[in-house]
């Protein structure tokens, strides 16, 4: 390797050095600062405290340069949504986290109120609007998606959870079925007479539960509320 080549090697590696030095000496600074920003100022204090003394220091410093940004300023979100995504805990599994344990009135309330979660948590709020998936929207599924999903469904659990459901939904299940296998539906949720609403949830999120089985493996597709 001749003497120019080596020298145009290392001068670039040089300025590669400068760079990760700059970042390493005051860029991360920026980064963590940001992150206080969006975990919030009590929290922001703990990590602080566990922060080496130097370091904690210039982080203060240009943390306390931030006091006017909010936790929904776009590149306070963008650096949180970077360390999360590497993490690991993002999109469906932020999502789940969240959602897990709730029943299926309880997922409505929270989808609807995603505007007013943006302002405490934008990254929660936006996890959920892409990726939560409530029993309200069935009539958005594909018939060969509604199809695959009542083979996997017992009949007692789709007729408790039909019961009192918006008739977008019963049309758009019934389309999906024969004439005799909707009317035996529609028979046992006559049968059912008046029932409580934990008993139609537990059945919904069972129906839930099925939608993102069947998501997961790959045999039905959810678009935009599913990926």
């Amino acid at each position: 390797m001749t003497n120019a080549v080596l020298k145009s090697f290392e001068d670039t590696h040089q300025k590669i050095a400068a760079i990760l030095t700059d970042y390493v000496t005051g860029g991360y600074v920026k980064t963590l600062s940001k992150l206080l920003v969006y975990m919030g100022q009590k929290q922001a204090e703990e990590a602080l405290l566990n922060l080496p003394e130097p370091v904690q220091s210039k982080v203060r410093e240009v943390y306390k340069n931030l006091s006017g940004k909010k936790i929904t300023d776009p590149e306070i979100v963008a650096e949180a949504m970077r360390v999360l995504k590497d993490s690991g805990f993002f999109g469906k599994t932020l999502c789940v986290s969240v959602s897990e344990n709730l029943n299926s009135s309880q997922k409505d309330e929270l989808l609807v109120s995603t505007n007013e979660l943006f302002e405490k948590d934008p990254l929660i709020a936006m996890c959920i609007e892409k990726n939560l998936f409530t029993f309200d929207m069935i009539p958005n599924l594909d018939d060969r998606s509604i199809q695959k999903i009542l083979r996997e469904t017992a009949r007692d659990t789709l007729a408790m959870a039909l019961k009192n459901a918006p008739e977008n939904i019963q049309e758009k299940i019934f389309r999906n079925m024969s004439k005799r296998a909707a009317n035996s539906v529609k028979e046992d949720m006559e049968f059912f007479g008046p029932v409580r609403p934990d008993d139609v949830n537990a059945a919904r999120d069972e129906m839930i539960k099925t939608v993102i089985a069947l998501s997961g493996k790959g045999e039905i597709v959810v678009s935009s509320y599913w990926e």
